[in-house]
């Protein structure tokens, strides 16, 4: 049974009204753009305003200059503000990449496919960043009606990470929509392989890069289900890189646009290592001490904030099994709390604590990632941050 008892986790992210007020005049631009949709009280008003927005990210990425925009995404003075930009950004890359490559009869549409992969051997090992036989994927996804039917469509065979999507990177992408004499002209992309420590579960993230062909304004991106192909594509995936000791479970999740991929593959990488973290630390404290209390806290980091999840026992004196969520630009913590708090309460954890106060990175004394014992929270308001 889910746990709807209220709670307050803060965003421990840094946030200031007036962040802008000393950055240059693009990225003003951007962060007032934003702030007015946001503050538009009619619709059609924050719309105008966010296809302003959108637009003028689209003139930023065809300039080949990204520099505004990261700033603007590192000054937004709102979570608010945050996401919007985040959201912009995501529509100005197909847009930037559209109007660099105008559609003359069909249109090319650019999807990423997000593959969240559990992998274990009882040896150490390196998992090759590519697929070798790329065409059984694609006749999975064309058997199973992925694009909705779309047969026009080739899929690289490399797994690149999520660094494929970063910033600076994204003016280069923009020519992966450029429409070829061939469609499965092969696009410039780095392989990421994956190392596999010994005895360990791990989680990793990686996409497969698409094109396909179709009239222009149809939407092949509209699925939000797996459906079908799901099994067929695990099983795929684990015949042509997996075998002997190493096992590995592939999940794919639905093609979406590169950078609505990269924010879906996020949380979904997320998701899976949260449960595979609950799953292993339950079975080790009730095959050892009994059940475990939970604490949820949110952290400030160097790079934003997390939402953390600690397990302990009394009895347990190895300190708190703790997991580390990081907030993404698209993340509300308050979200990402809640999931812990529904996963708990599935694997019937009755004991959890939502911490109300924003936390350190690391504890002072031990020079450790800040963790909390149930049984020791008496001077955890101590650590919290002085916010002003």
């Amino acid at each position: 049974m889910q746990d709807d008892r209220p709670f307050s986790l803060p965003d421990p992210r840094v946030f200031r009204a007036q962040s802008s007020a000393n950055a240059g005049p693009q990225v003003r631009a951007l962060i007032d753009v934003a702030t007015e949709a946001l503050a538009a009280e009619v619709a059609v008003i924050a719309e105008k305003a966010e296809e302003r927005l959108v637009d003028r990210i689209v003139e930023q990425l065809l300039a080949g200059d990204v520099g505004p925009i990261a700033d603007a995404l590192a000054a937004a003075p709102s979570l608010g503000a945050l996401r919007l930009l985040a959201r912009s950004l995501a529509r100005a890359h197909v847009e930037a990449a559209r109007r660099r490559h105008p559609a003359e009869g069909l249109a090319a549409t650019v999807f990423a496919l997000p593959v969240v992969i559990i992998a274990g051997s009882p040896n150490a090992v390196r998992v090759p960043g590519a697929l070798p036989r790329i065409e059984e994927f694609v006749e999975v996804l064309k058997t199973h009606r992925a694009l909705r039917g779309n047969q026009a469509f080739a899929l690289g065979n490399a797994l690149v990470s999520s660094a494929a999507f970063a910033l600076e990177r994204l003016p280069a992408t923009l020519d992966w929509w450029r429409v070829d004499d061939v469609l499965g002209e092969p696009l410039a992309l780095e392989r990421a392989p994956m190392e596999v420590v010994a005895n360990q579960e791990q989680v990793f993230l990686r996409f497969l890069i698409g094109r396909a062909l179709a009239a222009p304004g149809v939407d092949l991106l509209s699925e939000r289900d797996v459906g079908p192909w799901a099994m067929p594509f695990t099983q795929a995936f684990a015949r042509q890189l997996g075998g002997g000791s190493l096992s590995l479970l592939a999940m794919a999740r639905p093609p979406r646009e590169p950078l609505a991929a990269l924010y879906q593959g996020r949380v979904a990488q997320r998701e899976v290592s949260l449960q595979l973290f609950v799953a292993n630390a339950l079975r080790k404290f009730r095959q050892s001490v009994g059940e475990p209390a939970a604490v949820i806290s949110a952290h400030r980091t160097d790079a934003g904030g997390e939402v953390r999840l600690s397990l302990s026992n009394p009895f347990d004196e190895r300190g708190a099994e703790g997991f580390r969520a990081e907030l993404f630009p698209t993340d509300r913590a308050e979200a990402v709390a809640a999931e812990m708090r529904a996963l708990l309460s599935e694997c019937r954890v009755q004991d959890v604590t939502v911490l109300a106060d924003v936390f350190p990175d690391v504890d002072p004394v031990t020079r450790l990632p800040l963790l909390f014992r149930a049984d020791a929270l008496e001077n955890a308001s101590m650590h919290a941050l002085r916010l002003h």
